[in-house]
């Protein structure tokens, strides 16, 4: 009689846990590094920048994380091969996307 309950609660479970792993996703694969291509350069400068354009715009450019940084932001000079540097102008129209580590203030700026 012991027995017959096992079977019945492992008759129950069973199905549920074959469905949980059939509908798992399969992990995302690491982005990285950050690459700005002509064809990312082109979809997304003179865009509106809308902070729900940010994932697109991740994975356009292979990547894992990214900031924004207005005229006038205060930023750390880092470099994170994984991050994209989006630009957007005062009026919010993306002007410039980058991979490369920020001068520091007072230094020649990099080329956009």
């Amino acid at each position: 009689a012991g027995g017959s309950g096992m079977m019945r609660t492992m008759a129950l479970v069973l199905p549920v846990l074959v469905a949980g792993c059939a509908t798992m996703e399969a992990p995302a694969a690491p982005r990285g590094p950050c690459v700005v291509d002509e064809k990312a350069r082109l979809r997304f400068a003179g865009v509106k920048f809308r902070e729900r354009m940010r994932p697109e715009i991740e994975r356009a450019t292979n990547s894992a994380i990214s900031r924004v940084l207005r005229p006038g932001d205060a930023a750390t000079t880092d470099f994170r091969v994984a991050r994209l540097n989006i630009m957007p102008h005062d009026g919010g129209q993306i002007h410039g996307s980058n991979c490369r580590e920020l001068l520091k203030a007072g230094s020649r700026q990099a080329a956009q």
